[in-house]
């Protein structure tokens, strides 16, 4: 939970979550028992959910309640109605859980919220609706690997500075490294995107070049990349690589 108390909720491969529902019939004083807490007659739950968050199913706790909960949901599934008895009886308690689905859950979405409101045509007063709140935290399983060819390099040869450099044979001995992201969870497209930035030892302190990037293979689907490769347009002979000067 936050500092605040608010539940997070951790997005990471989850299809659908699980919304706990309680809802007891119970004297409003405990000490006083006979005061109030009569049945409830047509109680029913109406449940506003988020568009990130549509109703998907209904799931009973057999152990939850005394009777059968059922439950009917809009079209877009941005609201359930579910029938808890009629009637609820004095001292009862409902338990069930409404499954929602998480197609709708983007990298944009921080917090959700649900709106519970319970009804009924016996006397009620002070029948408020409850808000359950969550913030979202995003954990996708990305996974980064590479892969130096050859593993060690050795320096040799005349060096040339930038402007004598017109060909690749000119920048000395090729490397190529071999970069994979793997993603081990939900697909990309409905939250967000990934990004991948790499660092190597490009230049020495006085400005020349040491490793000079000749050009770049993308895997497929291919994917943008910038700053473009080969800044000093090298001719280039097949096959590519990062070179060394």
């Amino acid at each position: 939970r936050a500092d605040d108390g608010t539940a997070i909720f951790a997005m990471s491969d989850q299809k659908n979550v699980a919304l706990e529902v309680l809802v007891t019939n119970e004297p409003s004083d405990p000490a006083e028992p006979q005061r109030d807490g009569d049945d409830a007659h047509q109680a029913q739950l109406t449940a506003t959910l988020p568009p990130e968050l549509p109703y998907a199913a209904l799931r009973l706790d057999e152990g939850g309640g005394l009777g059968p909960v059922l439950c009917l949901a809009n079209q877009n599934g941005s609201q359930v109605e579910c029938e808890l008895g009629n009637p609820l009886k004095r001292g009862a308690q409902v338990r069930f859980f409404l499954i929602l689905s998480t197609s709708g859950i983007t990298i944009h979405t921080s917090d959700l919220a649900v709106e519970l409101a319970l009804s009924t045509i016996s006397e009620q007063p002070g029948l408020e609706p409850v808000v359950a709140r969550a913030k979202v935290v995003l954990e996708l399983p990305l996974s980064v690997t590479g892969v130096a060819v050859p593993p060690r390099l050795f320096f040799g040869g005349e060096v040339r500075g930038e402007s004598a450099v017109r060909r690749e044979s000119q920048v000395g001995s090729a490397v190529s490294f071999e970069v994979t992201v793997s993603n081990r969870g939900q697909a990309l497209k409905t939250l967000g995107s990934a990004f991948l930035t790499l660092h190597w030892p490009h230049e020495l302190p006085n400005g020349k070049w040491l490793l000079y990037p000749l050009s770049l293979e993308l895997g497929t689907p291919p994917v943008p990349c910038s700053p473009s490769a080969n800044p000093l347009r090298l001719a280039l002979v097949w096959p590519h690589g990062l070179g060394g000067t």
